[in-house]
């Protein structure tokens, strides 16, 4: 058996492929016939003698093989190419995991597709992603309403390795009591920031100065320059895909399905994409890029560069 497991959403696509290893070790509990492989390291007669052993005193064996289709060996991914062709022994279930999407244009990727039980794991947006918060806080032993939900994962977002930490946080704090909209503000980082959003309106409308106070505030608070450069950069990267959607003819509606974005952020994002242009955008996006590499490379104090980011743009 031939099982392919990918997608953006590499925590669910996780959370699969352990619920395959809990099965198969409450039926095999020694663990012998368990095989787990970094595609980054193994070798074609590894994987090779890994699919062809026989079980040990167990009727299955399973190999988990994990992200080997970003290997850049050739010949290697040619090779495990030919070995699944030729088909699997009876007594083996090969996994084999990505923490992303490959290039689905690769012959193994194809291959993975059209002979496995393959299943792309796709990040979660709009009443889907509420759900599966709600669903998470009553399996942790919580309760949330269905409005509170929707207001942490406006906060969060959809990535759900961060949604999770601050599930447990929450569940934690609370000890069974409902989780309330007051109970996020007070305790949850919010990846939509509000002095971001302000901040970056600011720079829309070449408000210097308060473009400035609002930068400084956030950095006397003891935010750290890096942790703002990257909150920004992540903003402006939603605007220019808002904007080219909506350039596109895309509705905020469609939007948010399109950008993957929760339906709330989207129409935030959506709003204040109109303050800039296309050309406006790549040029701060591109220099947001510059300065992050300059700051890493010791070529500018964060804070300064931060400072330069604001007057060049404001003027």
């Amino acid at each position: 058996m031939l099982i392919f497991l990918y997608g953006e959403d590499n925590y669910r696509s996780r959370q699969k492929l352990n619920k395959l290893k809990a099965n198969f070790l409450a039926k095999d509990s020694s663990g012998i016939n368990l095989q787990e492989l970094d595609g980054r390291q193994v070798e074609l007669a590894e994987l090779k003698n890994a699919v062809q052993a026989t079980p040990f005193m167990g009727e299955k064996r399973l190999i988990i093989v994990e992200n080997i289709l970003g290997g850049k060996n050739k010949s290697l991914l040619a090779g495990i190419a030919d070995l699944l062709s030729q088909g699997l022994p009876e007594s083996s279930v090969v996994v084999f995991w990505e923490a992303g999407v490959p290039d689905k244009r690769a012959k193994l990727f194809k291959l993975l597709a059209k002979q496995g039980q393959a299943e792309e794991v796709t990040l979660l947006i709009g009443q889907a992603l509420n759900k599966w918060i709600a669903a998470e806080v009553v399996s942790r032993g919580g309760k949330i309403a269905a409005d509170t939900a929707s207001k942490l994962a406006a906060y969060v977002g959809n990535d759900l390795w961060q949604m999770a930490q601050e599930i447990d946080k929450l569940v934690t704090y609370k000890k069974g009591v409902e989780i309330t909209a007051e109970d996020i503000d007070e305790l949850v980082k919010a990846k939509l920031d509000t002095n971001i959003f302000n901040f970056v309106d600011a720079l829309g409308r070449k408000d210097r100065e308060n473009a400035l106070k609002l930068l400084h505030d956030q950095l006397s608070s003891g935010e750290h320059a890096l942790y703002l450069l990257s909150m920004i950069t992540y903003q402006f990267r939603n605007l220019l895909i808002v904007k080219e959607l909506l350039e596109n003819g895309s509705n905020q509606r469609s939007i948010a399905k399109e950008a993957k974005m929760h339906p709330f952020v989207a129409q935030k994002t959506a709003q204040q994409a109109s303050n800039y242009s296309s050309a406006g955008l790549k040029m701060i996006y591109r220099k947001l890029l510059d300065l992050d590499e300059a700051i890493k490379t010791s070529k500018i104090e964060p804070q300064l560069g931060l400072d330069l980011l604001v007057v060049g743009l404001c003027g």
